[in-house]
């Protein structure tokens, strides 16, 4: 999974969106998903971190000093904050003491190679992929939830949209029959009072309509934020998700462990398990293989090796090879508490998958019932449709040649918009379950493909 090396610049949309485009730019420029990337490239470096534990310890130093030759027997303990602090010298005693430093130098080289671990480094390495594991189920995942975000705050606008569009309708056929109800008072064949009653349902139409528009300007604010662009303007194209979609065969049924939520709970089991055995390694022999290089020079005149340059160039060399045998005994207590840390760390991420696979199979079987009961709406609504339009066309009739009030007609005004709206939704309801199964499924590619179909066989449409 590459990372990139810079942080994302925000995509920007035209004017209106598809919902495959606002999915797109959502995967683009939301910051989560930055975020998760980079700490999956913080856990690939720890890796490359973890092979270099095989590779040998060399240490060169080089030291010129001036010191003075004052020396007498004695012996600093290696617990006392004094060793820190006091240079270790060597030489003999001084018979008396001088205050004049001479020069001295020091160069050598320290190699040091851990032969046998017993496992501590594969084990470490083993911990360092499973940490990977996880930030790469982690991106995943984060991936998922951002697109299903933005294709859910989609539906939310182009369902607001329709409400719009439903008391627009409302309101101009409120606006026709108030004019209607002028001419009618003005030719002396209604009520004064009528015309005062339907200003009051114009008014309340367009009250309505005003909210309408509010509800459907918050919407798409929404939207703008699930795609990372949330101080841009936007408009939604509606078509093709207020008409019924493809039909196609039932989905799933879906191996609910390879969801990246299930494999992200999986992948931090496994990393616990992972640490577990590190722990366990860290508490073992282990074999250095150690040798030094030195040499020392000073300018002293005690010295029976003369000095070479005034005791800048070393004047004694040596060398040291040896093996070093080292075993933690008493870290077994503290080790042994982490690794009880680290085993209740494991038991509770294996909880948590647990939780992980009840939440889907309780999503999986809630967009099931939700996309078959959708469906059923979705086919009974545009009978709903056609009836209410019957209806005010009667009524309107009637109200025409003075055989019912201006309440039924009204009534029938809104009957029809209300219906034209839940058609409208119900037909988005049923995108709305098929993008959760595709939620569920892991992966939303079978929902895009179905509103690929569905543009096609709206080509044109606004």
């Amino acid at each position: 999974m590459p990372i990139a090396d810079f942080q994302f610049r925000p995509a920007l949309p035209t004017k209106a969106v598809t919902i495959r485009e606002a999915v797109e730019i959502s995967l683009r420029n939301y910051p989560t998903i930055a975020q998760a990337q980079f700490k999956l490239r913080a856990a690939k470096a720890n890796i490359q971190l973890a092979k270099t534990q095989y590779l040998p310890n060399l240490n060169v130093d080089l030291q010129e000093s001036a010191v003075t030759p004052n020396r007498i027997t004695s012996v600093v303990m290696n617990n006392v904050s004094g060793f820190d602090t006091v240079p270790v010298d060597s030489g003999p005693a001084a018979k008396r003491i001088h205050m004049g430093p001479q020069a001295n130098s020091l160069q050598g080289a320290n190699f040091n190679w851990l032969l046998i671990d017993q496992g501590l480094r594969k084990a470490n390495d083993k911990f360092a992929y499973a940490d990977a594991g996880v930030a790469r189920a982690t991106v995943t995942l984060t991936k998922l939830d951002v697109a299903f975000a933005a294709a859910s705050a989609f539906l939310d606008a182009v369902a607001a949209k329709q409400a719009i569009r439903s008391t627009t309708a409302e309101l101009q056929h409120m606006e026709a029959a108030d004019l209607q109800t002028k001419t009618l008072v003005a030719q002396g064949l209604r009520a004064g009072v009528d015309l005062a009653d339907w200003d009051y349902e114009v008014a309340d139409a367009q009250i309505a309509l005003i909210g309408a528009e509010r509800d459907t300007r918050l919407a798409l604010v929404e939207l703008a934020e699930k795609m990372g662009i949330a101080t841009n303007d936007i408009d939604v194209i509606s078509y093709p998700l207020i008409r019924e979609p493809v039909t196609i065969k039932q989905f799933g049924p879906f191996d609910l462990a390879s969801h990246p939520m299930a494999l992200e709970k999986s992948a931090e089991i496994v990393r616990w398990r992972s640490k577990e055995v590190l722990l366990d390694k860290s508490y073992r022999p282990h074999l250095w293989l150690n040798a030094s290089v030195w040499g020392k020079g000073s300018e002293s005149n005690t010295n029976p090796i003369h000095s070479v340059a005034g005791g800048i160039l070393p004047q004694v060399p040596d060398y040291m090879v040896g093996l070093t045998y080292s075993f933690p005994v008493m870290e077994y207590f503290p080790l042994k508490a982490q690794k009880e840390m680290a085993r209740g760390n494991e038991l509770a991420a294996q909880a948590d998958f647990n939780l992980a696979m009840q939440i889907l199979e309780k999503k999986d079987a809630r967009a099931r019932i939700l996309l078959e009961e959708a469906r059923k709406i979705a086919l009974k609504t545009p009978i709903l449709v056609e009836a209410a339009r019957i209806r005010e066309i009667k009524v309107q009739k009637r109200y025409s040649t003075g055989l019912t009030n201006m309440v039924s007609l009204a009534d029938a005004e809104k009957i029809l918009a209300k219906a034209d709206v839940a058609d409208a939704l119900a037909q988005v309801d049923v995108w709305r379950s098929i993008l959760s199964l595709s939620y569920v499924q892991g992966d939303l590619r079978p929902f895009l493909q179905l509103v690929t179909l569905a543009e096609g066989n709206t080509a044109g449409r606004p």
